[in-house]
């Protein structure tokens, strides 16, 4: 299942950036509404045959920032499992970016990248987890208000301490 959505991507930018940035500048820039259509996927029979082209291959280019941007997600050692709403901004972030391209590149879109890239760098080097925890399940101890419960993690250098009295 992908971390964003074509919705995803449209609910965090407007459908006429997204046009402009997805449209092949070879075609027929169709009406913003049709891009909002295509993406519910509504029917597209309203509009010409350029315009239905000029849908289809923005369509195609979402399509690929979006896996491009799942893919980059993954490599970052986030489970393609999970399913939030901050993976699903820093996978629109990502696309956006990629949709782009060097020649329409903005400052504001390399420094909203760059911080998806800072938050994924951060969650490998442990200093961050974007995993969200798992539910429990209905064999866990049911927790109470009066239960104290400590958890410590793995040593972090695997070495056990002895201590030797020698009196």
């Amino acid at each position: 299942m992908p971390f964003a959505t074509r919705a995803d991507l449209l609910a965090r930018t407007n459908a006429r950036r997204l046009a402009q940035l997805a449209v092949p500048a070879d075609m027929v820039m169709p009406p913003e509404a049709a891009l909002r259509v295509a993406i519910d996927g509504g029917s597209l029979t309203g509009y010409s045959a350029d315009e239905q082209t000029a849908l289809a291959g923005a369509l195609d280019a979402i399509d690929k920032c979006l896996a491009d941007a799942d893919a980059l997600i993954l490599s970052y050692g986030i489970p393609d499992t999970v399913q939030t709403t901050l993976i699903a901004r820093l996978a629109s972030t990502v696309a956006l970016y990629y949709l782009h391209g060097a020649e329409r590149m903005t400052d504001d879109a390399a420094k909203a990248y760059q911080g998806v890239i800072d938050t994924l760098k951060a969650h490998a080097r442990g200093e961050l987890n974007l995993i969200p925890p798992e539910p429990p399940l209905p064999t866990d101890p049911v927790v109470s208000d009066d239960l104290v419960q400590f958890e410590s993690s793995a040593r972090r250098y695997g070495g056990t301490s002895t201590v030797v009295e020698d009196w």
